[in-house]
């Protein structure tokens, strides 16, 4: 794993190569490629904009079943179109996703970075990258990390469903938390510096693709899709494609 600096700290970071499997509950899947739509009918791509991934498809009914709204019914699977490199929070990094809480941090809540063109702020508990390492390394488009809500929900309803943990590949951070971790990726290949405005007939470089779609209550489909075209990769605590 190869590190980089921030304020005289060495950061871990984790390359995650092509054609690792992505899961992802979303009512507007387009938003996860091309950015919000804003009332003019272009859309916003902000340096910090984050989309969430699981490992498995099973993951986000599980650790969001308290969140989700009835439009987000469809479990989208992707694949990364080519290697990436993201900061781990997990071990062996000192660092966690609660880094976030810290001041002058490379991570920091999403409610205190500039909201650019988006209609809203982000969540004070999702984390963001910091203007000096989006700057400084452009080609890092992600974090990998674990959500102390999410791994207790999820656990909690795992218990109900036993026939799917062999799916659920647990990782450890700093602070003693077990769980299965979150891939948060910007969209486009390199992170911008600036704002992006995009326009349907824009072609972007995006760093992952669609290739499936489930009901999110289809376990059987799921399972068979998991079964024939997922590999687990150790290093990464993600799936591999085949």
């Amino acid at each position: 794993m190869e590190t980089i600096e921030y304020r005289k700290s060495k950061l871990l970071v984790k390359t995650i190569p092509k054609d690792t499997l992505l899961f992802r509950i979303v009512a507007k899947p387009i938003d996860d490629v091309r950015g919000v739509l804003l009332e003019d009918g272009t859309r916003c791509l902000t340096p910090n904009y984050n989309v969430f991934f699981h490992p498995n498809p099973f993951m986000g009914a599980l650790s969001l079943k308290t969140y989700l709204q009835k439009d987000q019914n469809i479990v989208y699977a992707y694949k990364l179109k080519h290697d990436i490199k993201v900061i781990a929070l997990v071990e062996p990094s000192k660092y966690t996703r609660r880094t976030k809480n810290s001041k002058s941090m490379f991570v920091k809540r999403c409610s205190t970075v500039k909201k650019g063109c988006l209609p809203n702020e982000g969540k004070w508990y999702d984390p963001c990258l910091s203007d000096t390492i989006i700057e400084k390394y452009p080609n890092i488009v992600g974090i990998l990390a674990l959500s102390i809500g999410d791994t207790a929900q999820m656990k909690r309803n795992l218990k109900k469903t036993q026939k799917l943990t062999k799916y659920f590949k647990y990782a450890k951070d700093a602070r003693g938390i077990s769980g299965v971790p979150e891939l948060i990726l910007h969209p486009l290949s390199t992170r911008p510096t600036k704002d992006v405005i995009t326009h349907d007939t824009d072609l972007l470089e995006n760093n992952y693709e669609q290739i499936a779609r489930f009901g999110r209550s289809d376990i059987q489909n799921m399972e068979k899709f998991m079964e024939q075209h997922a590999i687990y990769n150790p290093d990464t605590y993600f799936f591999n494609y085949r």
